[in-house]
């Protein structure tokens, strides 16, 4: 009996070693070992809200900013403002791992990934309206590249079911990024592209081991991540080009209508100068033929004068004196 003790002890020993290990891995897979106040979070550059996602009247403080995108009316202006508002979400984030409330960090990440998703929407639907959102975009992206690398240094530092949540909100907001990614400069497009590549592939060899079907996998992946950041950059230069296209005829329409008023100015002034000649020139006319007739019957009065006969009036009265004389001599008789 004795020579079965020490083999038995040591497979009771071995059983519950075993047991042991595979329960604290276990723990480590569903993220049990991982405590969220012992995590050590990066500082952030904003402030949290008025109420914290703990308090029952959390709700207060999402009608609050509701109000604040409401009183925005401009898509680009409501992009600004649920980019802070996402910075906020960040700052309540830490807050809730130091506190190790779990609930509080769910609420917190649900609410960052959905701040950072429709700012890349109000930001979207600006462009869409002729908005020039370049610089816009530019601080919206370098925010949304702050916030995936807090995200990123708590999920290296986790295990489980937490480290999980944090990758998955990682994703969603480099997702919202590509979005916003669109309206920047051809130039900056091009650089995110290339450093989201170097950093998805970098996360992939982190991730793989050391096989090579698994390093295989990666390679494959990066070559058609880069397949399609060619088209994607070809695709932006093309709109590009397109966009310039539309400019330039936008700007030769504009010098056309410039010519066209000018030239209808020109014709109008001509139009109306030429009226006033004619104008005058009637009146000249008129004036002309007044003239002419005065002159025409001054001319008969002269010719009417100058035909009665010199000492008309003095035969006229000779003649009265016969007249009388012959009376008189009739007395006589």
């Amino acid at each position: 009996m004795k020579r079965f003790a020490a083999p038995l002890f040591v497979l009771v020993f071995f059983v519950l070693f075993v047991q042991s290990s595979f329960a604290h891995h276990r723990k480590a897979v569903l993220g049990e070992s991982t405590v969220a106040s012992e995590l050590e979070t990066p500082a952030v550059t904003a402030g949290p809200g008025y109420i914290l996602p703990d308090s029952p009247l959390y709700f207060v403080d999402k009608i609050f900013q509701t109000v604040r995108i409401a009183a925005a009316f401009t898509p680009d202006r409501k992009a600004k403002i649920r980019s802070e508002i996402a910075g906020e979400r960040l700052a309540e984030l830490r807050i809730m791992l130091a506190k190790n409330n779990s609930q509080g960090i769910s609420t917190a990440i649900s609410q960052l990934t959905k701040e950072t998703d429709l700012t890349a929407q109000d930001l979207g639907d600006a462009a869409s309206r002729g908005k020039d959102v370049k610089i816009l975009a530019k601080g919206i992206n370098e925010t949304i590249k702050i916030h995936r690398a807090f995200l990123g240094t708590l999920a290296s530092q986790s295990q489980g079911a937490m480290k999980l949540q944090f990758q998955a909100a990682r994703e969603a907001l480099q997702e919202a990024k590509v979005e916003v990614e669109d309206e920047l400069s051809e130039d900056e497009l091009e650089h995110e592209i290339n450093e989201a590549l170097e950093e998805e592939v970098k996360d992939e060899m982190e991730d793989a081991s050391n096989s090579t079907e698994a390093l295989e996998r990666v390679l494959e992946k990066f070559q058609k991540q880069v397949s399609e950041s060619a088209k994607k950059a070809l695709s932006h230069r093309e709109e590009a080009i397109k966009q310039a296209i539309e400019n330039k005829n936008e700007a030769l329409k504009r010098e056309y209508e410039q010519l066209f008023t000018q030239e209808k100015k020109k014709q109008e002034t001509l139009l109306k100068t030429h009226e006033n000649a004619s104008r005058e020139a009637k009146e000249a006319a008129e004036k002309t033929r007044k003239a002419a007739e005065n002159i025409k019957e001054s001319r008969e009065e002269i010719k009417r004068i100058e035909a009665q006969p010199v000492g008309s009036n003095t035969s006229s009265g000779s003649s009265g004196g016969n007249s009388g004389s012959g009376r008189s001599n009739s007395g006589k008789d």
